[in-house]
């Protein structure tokens, strides 16, 4: 049986993202069948696929993959302008991590979203890793209890 990793991320991109770079991800988050021509997101030894595309049950995980990407019209910046706010959640197979890793790389290198950007966890061991971003990249880092937890009931 094959591992998996339940990928998600919700950060905000850049108000000025290149056409190119828009294109590439709204094709990479399946809310478009139409491929770009050009492919930066990744090295891709094997060729590109779109690796978000959402919209369906997951496979590995309780729950929906999905996708969105919209502009934050409440949220502008000091020069009018509305950054990208984009939510993904995705499954992953455990031959695609790597690749998947760098195109999360080169996304949140279009991020203005710093610190806490997402969380990511394995089928096989339910460890899971919060996903922080700093200038220059992100850092993985596990998730461990820190003493006694608050539990409230609903």
């Amino acid at each position: 049986m094959s591992d998996y990793y339940d990928l998600f991320l919700a950060v905000d991109l850049a108000p000025e993202l290149p056409e190119a770079v828009l294109q590439e991800l709204r094709w990479h988050l399946g809310l478009t069948d139409s491929e770009p021509d050009v492919h930066a997101a990744a090295d891709w030894a094997e060729g590109p696929w779109q690796v978000f595309g959402g919209g369906e049950a997951s496979h590995g995980f309780d729950g929906a993959d999905a996708a969105v990407l919209v502009q934050a019209a409440d949220r502008v910046d000091v020069d009018g302008r509305a950054p990208w706010a984009l939510t993904l959640r995705s499954c992953v197979h455990e031959d695609d991590f790597g690749i998947v890793m760098d195109v999360v790389a080169w996304l949140l290198r279009q991020a203005t979203t710093d610190g806490w950007v997402g969380l990511v966890r394995c089928s096989a061991t339910e460890t899971g890793h919060h996903i922080i971003r700093r200038p220059g990249g992100f850092e993985l880092i596990e998730m461990r209890p820190a003493g006694k937890w608050a539990q409230v009931s609903w």
